[in-house]
C-alpha cells in the first residue's frame, strides 16, 4: 500500500535539538534514516508495511484505509494500527475487517495488542485470526512489483514545519489509550514558555493576557518534545491526573519599560534588563 509522508509534521522541524527517530527504529527495510538535523526517506526501499504510521506521535506518515485491513491484499501490517486508528475507521465506515493470521510472522509485534484493546472496547470489528505465514517475502516482492510499475510505495513531501489538530478524548472515555500528559514542576519553571512554543500540536498554550499556561492532556501526542526542549527540566510525561491542567504565575512591571512579564523569568523579555540590574539602579 501507498504511503506518504508529510516530513511538516515531523517534531525535528519544530526544535532543534529534537532527537525523536521512532520511525527509523521500526522500519523493518531501512527505508528512513537520519540525516543532521532530519528524518530523510529512501522511498525506493519502502515495502508499504506501514509501521512508520504507528510509530510516529505526530501523524507524519498516512495511508488511505479502507474496511479491509490486511497485509497479505496489497493492505498495510497491523503494527501500523493503534486502537484509536481503529475507532476512526469504525466511525468512517460502520464496521472494519481486520486480517489478523499474524502467528508466524516475523514482523509481529504491538499490532495484536492494540487491535486487542479496539475489540474490547466494543468496537465493530470483524477479526480474522489463524497462522497465515510470513509476509516478509511478500512485501519484498510488493515493493519489485511497485518498481515495475514505474513507481514507488512512499511517496514523499516536505515544507516548512505545520502544527496538526489532534484530539483524542473519545479514545481516552474508551480506554483505548491510557495518555500521558506533560506535568510542569512550577518550582523549576521560569515561565519561559518554550515548551509552548515546540509544541507541534498546541497542547501547550500560553495565556499571554492572564499569564498562564495550559496544558490539554487530550491533545498531547506524547512526543516528549516540550520535556526535551526544556532548559530547567520542569516538565515531564505524567499518567493520571486532570486531564486538562492550567499554570498561572505571579506578574512584575518592568520598571525600564513597562512590560509586565513572569516574575520568576527574572529577566524583562522585551529590553533585557535583569533584576538584579534593576534593584540597583532604581532600588526596587
Amino acid at each position: 500500500m501507498k504511503i506518504y509522508a508529510d516530513f511538516g509534521r515531523c517534531v525535528r522541524g519544530f526544535w532543534t535539538g529534537a532527537s525523536c527517530r521512532k520511525c527509523v527504529d521500526v522500519c523493518p527495510a531501512g527505508a528512513l534514516y537520519v540525516e543532521g538535523r532530519f528524518v530523510k526517506a529512501e522511498p525506493s526501499l519502502c515495502v508499504g508495511c506501514g509501521v512508520c504510521m504507528s510509530a510516529c506521535p505526530t501523524g507524519v506518515f498516512t495511508a488511505q484505509l479502507g474496511p479491509y485491513i490486511s497485509c497479505r491484499e496489497g493492505g498495510v501490517c497491523i503494527n501500523g494500527l493503534r486502537a484509536e486508528d481503529y475507532l476512526r475507521l469504525v466511525e468512517k465506515y460502520g464496521e472494519v475487517t481486520v486480517d489478523a493470521r499474524c502467528d508466524d510472522c516475523s514482523l509481529r509485534g504491538r499490532g495484536l495488542e492494540e487491535l486487542e484493546k479496539a475489540v474490547k472496547a466494543g468496537l465493530k470489528i470483524r477479526v480474522i485470526r489463524g497462522r497465515g505465514g510470513d509476509v516478509g517475502r511478500r512485501m519484498l516482492l510488493r515493493r519489485g512489483l511497485a518498481k515495475l510499475a514505474g513507481g514507488d510505495l512512499l511517496e514523499v513531501k516536505r515544507g516548512p514545519p505545520r502544527r496538526i489538530s489532534y484530539d483524542r478524548e473519545k479514545a481516552v472515555e474508551l480506554g483505548l489509550v491510557s495518555p500521558r500528559r506533560p506535568a510542569i514542576d512550577v518550582e523549576k519553571c521560569t515561565a519561559c514558555f518554550l515548551c509552548a512554543g515546540v509544541c507541534p500540536i498546541q497542547a501547550i498554550e500560553v495565556d499571554e493576557d492572564e499569564v498562564m499556561l495550559k496544558v490539554d492532556g487530550y491533545k498531547c501526542a506524547e512526543c516528549g518534545l516540550c520535556a526535551e526542549a526544556c532548559p530547567e527540566g520542569a516538565i515531564k510525561l505524567v499518567e493520571g491526573g486532570e486531564p486538562v491542567e492550567t499554570y498561572l504565575f505571579e506578574v512584575e512591571q518592568c520598571p525600564n519599560c513597562g512590560t509586565v512579564y513572569p516574575k520568576k523569568r527574572g529577566v524583562c523579555p522585551v529590553c533585557g534588563v535583569g533584576r538584579e540590574l534593576i534593584r540597583e539602579v532604581y532600588g526596587v
